[in-house]
C-alpha cells in the first residue's frame, strides 16, 4: 500500500534536484523512499547534520585577528635572526 507525501520546498531547489536525479537514473519518489529506508536502516540521518563551513573570507578575518594578537603579545615566542629561523620554525 502507498500514500501520498506533500512538501513545500522551492522551486528551484526541486528542480535542480530532479535535474540531477535524472542522471543518475532516479526520480524523487526513489530517491525519498531510498532516504526513508536508509535513514530507518541506521536509525539516524544517513548524512551528517552540522554547522556550515566558515567561508574563505572568515578564516582570513580570523587569521587576521590571531596574528594581530600574537604581535602584540610580549609573551609570543618570536625570532630575530635571520640564520636561526629554520630552527625556530621547525623545532
Amino acid at each position: 500500500m502507498t500514500t501520498t507525501l506533500s512538501i513545500r520546498i522551492d522551486r528551484n531547489l526541486k528542480e535542480d534536484v530532479e535535474e540531477l536525479l535524472e542522471d543518475l537514473g532516479l526520480n524523487l519518489t526513489t530517491a525519498i523512499t531510498c532516504f526513508f529506508k536508509k535513514t530507518l536502516d541506521l536509525e539516524a540521518l544517513p548524512f551528517t547534520i552540522s554547522r556550515r563551513k566558515k567561508s574563505a573570507r572568515e578564516e582570513t578575518l580570523e587569521a587576521i585577528e590571531e596574528a594581530k594578537r600574537i604581535a602584540h603579545d610580549p609573551n609570543a615566542p618570536s625570532c630575530t635572526d635571520i640564520n636561526k629561523l629554520d630552527e625556530f620554525l621547525f623545532s
